[in-house]
């Protein structure tokens, strides 16, 4: 998979109708997880997280608040049954979920970020994106013609299995406001990135 770009609505046909077999987490900055995941948990039949009170996800909070909150996420990873997880943030835990997809790849299948609010400028974050291994989708809304894609639009560029897809005419955040368009994206998304990994595990049993 490359990166790509896509203005789109909808994804192609054949994959969105088709519920993932592996388990979708929601990961969210704070609390109010369930409630930010309203239109997902349903639709997508994932579960959400929050950390502990007191935790929340914060680039500029205290030495070592990212690292707690990233491994906390992975701790409740474990309780997946199905093997590696889809995870899916959005707004600030975006870079959490990044951050856990770049130092915990064995536990992700793909990674779904909706409308990333990430300060590109925090260091290593281009290293850090590089490190991602599962495919990535980027989806962003467009409110208007004059909306500022970029950050999200070089997270998708700077993870090599990225993609980036806009919903125009759409507010923030996407998977509120157009929840069946982002539901339809992710779901498709998610079914095409077990394909993949369906695909390289046989590739290496016959190389084995």
């Amino acid at each position: 998979m490359k990166s790509s770009t896509e203005v789109d609505p909808r994804p192609d046909q054949g994959h969105g109708d088709v519920m993932p077999q592996h388990d979708v987490v929601c990961l969210h900055g704070g609390e109010g997880a369930g409630e930010w995941f309203a239109d997902q948990l349903d639709a997508l039949g994932a579960r959400a997280w929050e950390p502990g009170i007191g935790l929340t996800f914060d680039v500029t909070g205290p030495p070592g608040r990212m690292e707690e909150w990233v491994e906390s996420a992975s701790s409740a990873l474990y309780e997946s049954t199905a093997g590696p997880a889809h995870i899916l943030a959005s707004g600030a835990a975006a870079y959490g979920a990044i951050l856990l997809a770049a130092l915990h790849p064995e536990q992700i299948k793909s990674v779904i970020l909706g409308d990333p609010l990430v300060d590109t400028s925090v260091e290593g974050f281009v290293a850090t994106l590089q490190r991602v291994r599962a495919p990535s989708l980027v989806i962003a809304a467009a409110p208007d013609l004059d909306t500022d894609i970029s950050v999200p639009q070089s997270i998708a560029g700077g993870i090599r299995n990225g993609v980036f897809v806009i919903i125009d005419n759409t507010a923030v955040p996407a998977h509120q406001s157009r929840s069946h368009s982002f539901n339809e994206w992710s779901r498709s998304f998610m079914n095409i990135a077990e394909g993949l990994h369906t695909v390289t595990e046989t590739q290496e049993e016959h190389s084995a």
